[in-house]
């Protein structure tokens, strides 16, 4: 084996390999791991995010379809630790949905209650779809409350009603979604 000085300074990504000598089997032989796993035992290993763009057709049936961002898991409930959106307008002056003082709803749920475990995101901050409207970054904080076991996390709107468009008017957006979450098992 080389002298370690001989060796470059480099800056490790996450699927650069580490040498580790694995102390849970006799003669504790030398493996490999990747640097992201390391990572991930060291920091939060159940704690997860996940990333979701919500299409213009989407925007449009937001309040009588609502999106699934994370599909339910037999015998969990989702924990929502944070969640960010930001709005991509691409369509011009003028143009723009009008959301009737809606609000963005990310819960299990597709209506709000408020004993209800969820995200609202405030009108001001959903999709205008107009032309140079994109919304800074906004980031939502969870309110507590009761979650369902097997339920997927939902997208919808608090008044269950479709974006209006003025006639002549072609709103064109889309919306990326980030959820940190974590999935909690049943007892």
């Amino acid at each position: 084996m080389a002298i370690i000085s001989s060796y470059p300074t480099i800056t490790p990504t996450s699927s650069d390999l580490v040498l580790v000598v694995d102390t849970s089997e006799d003669g504790n032989p030398t493996k490999t791991a990747t640097v992201g796993s390391i990572n991930a035992s060291a920091t939060a290993p159940d704690i997860q995010v996940a990333t979701k763009t919500i299409t213009n057709a989407q925007l449009r049936t937001l309040g009588t379809i609502p999106v699934v961002i994370l599909p339910g898991v037999v015998g969990y409930a989702y924990q929502i630790l944070g969640l960010t959106t930001q709005a991509k307008n691409a369509g011009a002056f003028g143009d723009s949905y009008n959301w009737s003082s809606q609000d963005g709803l990310f819960s299990w749920r597709t209506s709000n209650f408020a004993g209800t475990h969820r995200v609202e995101i405030p009108t001001t901050q959903l999709p205008s779809g107009g032309a140079g409207l994109n919304i800074d970054f906004f980031v939502g904080t969870p309110i507590a409350g009761s979650f369902r076991f097997d339920d997927a996390l939902l997208l919808g709107v608090t008044s269950n009603i479709n974006p209006i468009t003025v006639a002549g008017q072609a709103p064109v957006a889309t919306w990326v979604i980030n959820v940190t979450y974590r999935l909690i098992k049943a007892s």
